[in-house]
């Protein structure tokens, strides 16, 4: 294995923090709010919640046990239910605490101190600070606001061509702006990718949201290209966030190799246990969904009602134009209403928010309404 030197205490000192929605608990502290108060629209997950097996298999956790380190009956309940490629088995998974600890594992494993990252601007934040924690430096291709940040497959192309990237991130759909590719589309950047000996880093935490549902994957490249890492998160859609469980799907030299850069017993119990009953309720599953793509017409269409910009999206969350994000979210929060404001992916004017049902989302939508005739500092670009 090649060696490289450590980072410099110039370069560790430079590293930028990643910034994410969800509740900051320390924050709520600090306005003597608690968090069973607030309604919460910045994260991206199934509101509908987990599936009742879940606290059935988790009160009968073995606690003085240590948890399987391979995930073994966890890896089988994904072969089963959640990966539809025959040639893939066990050895080409692997789990980790959230899809963050795999995406850092991806950094350690095939990033170097001077190694050039490719990026879709905005995005995961947790990309760029995973590669510039092991040196690596982040090139962003930005995605233009006029057209509702739409990716340009022939521009995307070229700029990876003039680039070289050895890493290239993309999420699919995308977060913030839930925007879609197509297989079409991701086989032409794999076929660059795999011309230019470039790592592809395929991010599908978000797919089941899709609206309408697709059924094809990414994972097929996987199967075909030597070089290409699917990754999945089962917090969001199966409504595990406590738990943090993700995967990843490589072939199986990639897998091992990134399997190296995990800590031992990576994946605790509960989260083992837990994913592997709850993907096997599919009757769950399919009814949040079919929940979502009702909420989501419903909830997008009260927002532009409001005379709001909703860019478009394939997924239940979409970014919303709404002049000074920070102090809305602030205004919000006052109100027990949290969103996510965009700042920290380079777009101050916009927050992002996440379908919840209808008796919640129309509390969002109530209160939006009654700012916008009050507080008009808020809406000023």
């Amino acid at each position: 294995m090649q060696q490289h030197p450590p980072l410099t205490k110039e370069q560790l000192d430079g590293r930028e923090l990643p910034v994410h929605g969800a509740l900051d608990y320390g924050e709520l502290e600090r306005l003597d709010l608690r968090p069973e108060e607030i309604l919460d629209f910045s994260v991206n997950a199934n509101p509908y919640g987990p599936s009742p097996v879940a606290r059935q298999v988790l009160a009968g956790l073995v606690l003085e046990r240590y948890p399987d380190r391979a995930c073994l009956a966890l890896k089988r309940a994904l072969l089963r239910y959640e990966i539809d490629a025959q040639q893939v088995e066990i050895e080409w998974l692997v789990c980790g605490n959230g899809a963050s600890e795999l995406i850092w594992s991806i950094a350690r494993t095939f990033l170097y101190p001077g190694s050039v990252v490719a990026q879709l601007m905005p995005t995961f934040g947790e990309y760029r600070v995973a590669s510039q924690a092991v040196g690596a430096s982040v090139s962003d291709y930005i995605l233009r606001e006029e057209d509702d940040f739409q990716v340009d497959i022939p521009e995307v192309i070229q700029w990876l061509r003039r680039l070289r990237p050895a890493l290239f991130w993309l999420c699919n759909p995308n977060n913030p702006t839930g925007e879609w590719l197509p297989l079409m589309k991701l086989c032409e950047l794999t076929r660059v990718c795999a011309e230019l000996g470039t790592l592809l880093v395929i991010d599908e935490s978000y797919r089941h949201f899709l609206s309408p549902a697709e059924e094809e994957t990414a994972l097929e490249l996987v199967q075909e290209e030597g070089r290409v890492i699917v990754l999945r998160s089962l917090t969001k859609d199966f409504a595990l966030a406590a738990l943090r469980i993700g995967y990843a799907v490589a072939p199986p030299e990639l897998a091992a190799k990134l399997a190296t850069n995990l800590p031992a017993w990576n994946v605790n119990g509960a989260a083992q246990v837990v994913a592997t009953a709850v993907l096997a309720d599919r009757e769950h599953l399919a009814y949040s969904l079919q929940g979502l793509v009702r909420e989501r017409e419903a909830f997008f269409g009260a927002l532009q009602g409001l005379g709001f910009t909703v860019v478009p999206t394939r997924t239940h969350y979409a970014l919303i134009h709404v002049g000074n994000a920070r102090q809305l979210r602030e205004a919000l929060l006052q109100g027990g209403l949290l969103v996510r404001d965009c700042t920290s992916f380079g777009l101050p004017q916009y927050i992002r928010v996440a379908t919840r049902q209808a008796h919640e989302w129309s509390r969002l939508v109530g209160a939006l309404g009654v700012l916008q005739s009050e507080e008009k500092e808020l809406w000023e670009n």
